[in-house]
């Protein structure tokens, strides 16, 4: 899961106050901006020689921090992503299609039953202080993420491998359980520097300066300084291995923090940014006429939801539950909140993810099926009030979320839709410290919630889900299905991928028949960059995926 994973999106999102530092490189410092620049063309990328590629600084910012380089204690998404593909590197990497594919180590095999499998690492690859990557630091990173004092966020990419010895400088052996998606953990996780950190104990690596004062890497950009809460600078690590993608094309990079979305969307107009991660809608409507922006979409591992508490009726029958998701205008929703960066959600499994089928379709927006289930469901208007009841009581509920524009925006959607087949929806606003414990209690006081989720690839969601989890913190709808039960233990055990997208299916269409949750939309995420900036691709994986590649047109250098 991603470091984000098992906590609400609308908590990770949260707005934070800070000043905006121009860094010397505002909108003077730029090209003359009186006239129509070369790199406007069309073409511009295209006249531009592989050698004269390499250079210049790129700015990007985003609205969250970088929290720590230290990947055994930092438990945010923006420092995940800048461990694993610009500061570190992984053991293995994930192609678009989430297969592995050789980083760090160069190959491996597998026994005959899948319990032990041995890594031969690359012998050219070093610490940016001159310090050989050996398989002691495979060792050390796996040995620290297995100590429960240390506190690792994802334990359970891990759940299965057993030990780890180093055979040699360059080859590592692992006992491990058969299970799905088994390298999966390995792509996300940066391997650490036992010769820096390794005499730390476990719980004192959280507070130790490694992680933000002086990291030291192996990956293709070496850290060079830290402001903390405004920025983080790095530059291109000249002996990165040629295999590996080699030298960037960027001389440096530097990463701002600007957590106002109007001052982010000016800084990017007047060039003091050239390239913004995770825009919003409001932005992107900002900047519609601006020739000089160019937006990149993709599918994100991440679904907005609602989720209903089946510990209170009437949302303990999936009639009912199908009938609200039919009533509500989700087509309306997307195109209105999102711009129509988003998909209408048929369920868990999203576009973004490989087993994902797109002849999955969701719950049509559908009013007149939506009455009729209610009806069936013994939900009736006795009163001609407008609001259906059932023996004396009304379908009255709450809706909770934060407050959130774009969560009060769908609960003014949400409650015009239900008000339309008889059901009234109240409007409740918490901030995320005092809705979470309604939530995720034991007592579950709550009706409904809007969330959103980062899930992940091996789709390990018994948490969610499993009737033995009812009662814990995120199996908050209490909704139990021993079949799918099944299913889901299955799903975490089954390496093949053929038997797995079965899995998938079973899994996804059992939670669309019974809609414990109204899934709302797939997330496109949108990035956004000035027409100077090239090579900027990226996918599910993150939006620092392909940063060795990303380029600045000469003419649109500082």
């Amino acid at each position: 899961m991603h470091p984000t994973d098992r906590s609400f999106l609308l908590a990770r999102r949260l707005l934070v106050a800070t000043a905006v530092l121009a860094l010397g490189c505002g909108a003077d410092s730029g090209p003359d901006r009186g006239s129509t620049p070369r790199w406007l063309s069309p073409d511009a990328a295209a006249r531009v020689a592989e050698a004269d590629r390499y250079g210049g600084t790129l700015v990007v910012a985003g609205r969250n921090d970088i929290q720590s380089m230290n990947a055994l204690v930092s438990n945010d998404f923006e420092s995940a992503q800048h461990q694993i593909y610009v500061l570190f590197v992984t053991l293995v990497r994930s192609d678009g299609s989430y297969e592995p594919r050789p980083y760090l180590a160069r190959s491996w095999e597998f026994d005959a039953d899948t319990s032990e499998v041995v890594f031969h690492l690359r012998d050219d690859l070093r610490w940016h202080d001159g310090t050989p990557v050996t398989a002691g630091d495979v060792v050390f990173t796996f040995e620290r993420i297995k100590d429960p004092e240390v506190g690792f966020v994802n334990p359970s990419y891990f759940d299965y491998w057993q030990a780890a010895e180093a055979v040699d400088d360059s080859t590592v052996r692992f006992y491990l359980r058969p299970h799905a998606n088994l390298l999966y953990g390995w792509t996300r996780t940066a391997i650490m520097p036992e010769h820096i950190i390794g005499y730390v104990e476990p719980a004192e690596l959280d507070a130790h300066e490694f992680g933000t004062t002086n990291p030291v890497g192996n990956g293709p950009f070496r850290f060079v300084e830290r402001v903390a809460g405004d920025h983080w600078v790095f530059e291109a690590n000249p002996d990165f291995p040629t295999e590996l993608g080699g030298r960037p094309y960027l001389d440096r990079l530097v990463y701002r923090q600007i957590p106002d979305e109007f001052v982010l969307a000016a800084a990017l107009q007047t060039g003091e940014v050239d390239l913004v991660i995770d825009g919003t809608p409001a932005m992107l409507e900002r900047l519609a006429d601006d020739t000089t922006m160019v937006v990149v979409s993709y599918h994100a591992p991440d679904y907005n939801f609602i989720a209903w508490n089946s510990k209170r009726a009437p949302f303990a029958d999936p009639r009912v539950r199908r009938a609200l998701t039919m009533a509500i205008d989700r087509p309306t929703v997307v195109q209105a909140l999102r711009g129509g960066h988003g998909t209408v959600a048929s369920g868990p499994v999203g576009p973004w993810h490989w087993a994902y089928d797109s002849t999955w379709a969701p719950l049509a927006h559908a009013p007149d099926s939506a009455r009729a289930l209610l009806e069936a469901a013994g939900w009736t208007d006795t009163d001609d009030d407008g609001v259906r009841d059932r023996n004396g009581v009304p379908f009255r509920f709450e809706l909770y979320s934060t407050p959130r524009h774009e969560w009060r925006s769908i609960q003014t959607m949400v409650q015009a839709s239900l008000a339309d087949v008889g059901v009234d929806a109240r409007m409740e606003l918490r901030e995320p410290g005092a809705l979470i414990p309604l939530v995720t209690g034991a007592d579950r006081r709550f009706d409904a919630v809007l969330v959103g989720w980062a899930r992940d690839v091996p789709l390990d969601d018994r948490d969610l889900w499993a009737c033995d989890q009812v009662g814990q913190p995120v199996q908050f709808t209490s909704y139990c299905n021993p079949e799918l039960d099944v299913v889901l233990d299955s799903i975490r055990v089954t390496a093949d991928r053929v038997r797995l997208r079965d899995l998938i299916r079973r899994y996804h269409e059992a939670i669309s028949e019974d809609q414990p949750y109204t899934f709302l939309y797939y997330v496109d995420k949108v990035d956004l960059h000035r027409a100077g900036t090239h090579g900027v691709e990226m996918d599910s994986r993150g939006d620092w995926v392909g940063v060795v590649g990303w380029w600045i047109h000469p003419d649109a250098r500082r």
